[in-house]
C-alpha cells in the first residue's frame, strides 16, 4: 500500500529515549505532545490530530501506532483530498472480480490493508457528504463490502484522523457531518506550529541536516544562520524548514551554511502573510475593476481571484481538489486566498 499523505520530511528518534518517538522537540510543547500520545496509545478509540500543514500529524499518528498493541500490524495512511470521487468506493472498501471494466481481480481496499492495524485518514474533512455516510456505517457497524459483492467482511481498525483546521468548524460550515464528527473526534491532539517551539529549530536542524548527509555530504550552520531560522516564522512548519535546509545546502560554500544561503526572503520558501495583515484585493479594486479605471496590477489580481473562485466552486470548497485543478500546491492555495481576500461561503 502506497502511502499518499507520507510526505512530512523529517521521522527520527534518538535511540537513547525510551519509548522512541517520530515527532522531535525538547520544548514543553512537545514535551507535552508526547505524553498525550503516550497515553493515546494505550486505547483503540479515534483521535483527531489538529495542526497546521507540515507540523507532523502523520508523524504523530505513526507514534500513537508504533506505541500501540497494534505496533506489529500495518499503518495505512490515506490522503482524502487526493483518492478521485468515482474511486473513493473501490479504494477505500475493495473491488470484487468483475465489478466493472478492468477489475480483473479482488482487491482489497484501505480498511482491508489496515485490518487489525491503524487506519490514517489525513485531511479528513476533504472527504465528500455521500463518502462521510458511507465511511460513518463501516465505522459503526466494523464491516465493509467490496464494490461488486454482497458479502459484507468484518475489519478491525483503529482510526486516526487528521485536519489542518478544527472539525468542528468544517460541521459548522456543513461540510462535514456531525454525527461522523462525534464518532472520530472521541479525543483531540494538537500539535504546536514550530514558531510556538522555536527552542527546538536546532534540534531539528541536526536531525534534518543529518539525514540529508545520508544523500550526500555533510553540512552545517553557521551562528548566524541559525538565528535567522529561529527568528523565521516558519508558515510551512517542519516541512518547509526542510525544504530550506536541503536547498541551503545546495548552494553552501565547504558545506558551512550561512544565512544568504538560507534564502529565507524566496519566493521558494513561501511566506506566507500575518492572519492579521490586510489582503492585496479590497473594495476599492473591486469597483475600480467594475468601472474599467482598475490598474494592471489590480486586474491581474481580479483575474487570479476569479479562477480560484471559480475552481473551488467546482471543487465544492475542497482545497487540495481546487489546488489540483489549478496545478499549485495546496499550501500556495491558501496563501492566494487569504491575500485576495476568498473565504468558503456561510
Amino acid at each position: 500500500m502506497n502511502s499518499t499523505a507520507a510526505n512530512v520530511p523529517i521521522a527520527f528518534a534518538s535511540d537513547a529515549v525510551a519509548p522512541v518517538f517520530s515527532l522531535l522537540g525538547n520544548s514543553p510543547a512537545m514535551q507535552s505532545v508526547r505524553a498525550q500520545i503516550s497515553k493515546l496509545a494505550r486505547s483503540a478509540v479515534p483521535v483527531a490530530i489538529h495542526g497546521e500543514s507540515g507540523s507532523g500529524k502523520e508523524l504523530a499518528a505513526r507514534d500513537i501506532h508504533a506505541l500501540s498493541a497494534r505496533s506489529k500490524e500495518a499503518f495505512v495512511a490515506v490522503n482524502c483530498g487526493a483518492v478521485p470521487d468515482n474511486l473513493m468506493e473501490s479504494e477505500f472498501f475493495g473491488v470484487r472480480r468483475g465489478a466493472f471494466t478492468g477489475a480483473t481481480e479482488d482487491r482489497v481496499g484501505f480498511f482491508q490493508a489496515a485490518h487489525q492495524g491503524t487506519l490514517f485518514l489525513d485531511e479528513i474533512a476533504d472527504l465528500p457528504l455521500a463518502m462521510q455516510v458511507k465511511l460513518l456505517r463501516v465505522i459503526q457497524e466494523g464491516k465493509v463490502r467490496k464494490l461488486g459483492s454482497a458479502r459484507e467482511e468484518p475489519v478491525d481498525v483503529r482510526i486516526l484522523c487528521a485536519t489542518h483546521r478544527p472539525l468542528a468548524q468544517a460541521v459548522q460550515d456543513r461540510g462535514f457531518r456531525q454525527d461522523l464528527f462525534y464518532r472520530l473526534n472521541v479525543i483531540e491532539l494538537s500539535l504546536p506550529p514550530l514558531r510556538e517551539r522555536r527552542e527546538d529549530i536546532p534540534l531539528l536542524c541536526d536531525a534534518l541536516l543529518g539525514r540529508q548527509a545520508k544523500h550526500g555530504g555533510l553540512s552545517r550552520l553557521n551562528a548566524a544562520a541559525l538565528a535567522a531560522l529561529q527568528a523565521y516564522d516558519f508558515p510551512g512548519n517542519v516541512r518547509e524548514l526542510g525544504n530550506i535546509l536541503e536547498r541551503a545546502a545546495a548552494f553552501a560554500s565547504n558545506g558551512l551554511i550561512d544565512v544568504s544561503d538560507l534564502q529565507l526572503g524566496s519566493s521558494l520558501a513561501f511566506p506566507l502573510p500575518d492572519a492579521a495583515q490586510e489582503s492585496d484585493f479590497g473594495e476599492g479594486d473591486q469597483q475600480a475593476v467594475a468601472a474599467g479605471t482598475a490598474s494592471l496590477t489590480a486586474r491581474v489580481r481580479a483575474f487570479e481571484r476569479k479562477l480560484i473562485i471559480d475552481a473551488l466552486s467546482k471543487a465544492r470548497f475542497r482545497r487540495t481538489r481546487a489546488a489540483e485543478h489549478l496545478g499549485i500546491s495546496l499550501r500556495q492555495l491558501r496563501y492566494r486566498m487569504q491575500r485576495l481576500d476568498i473565504h468558503e461561503p456561510d
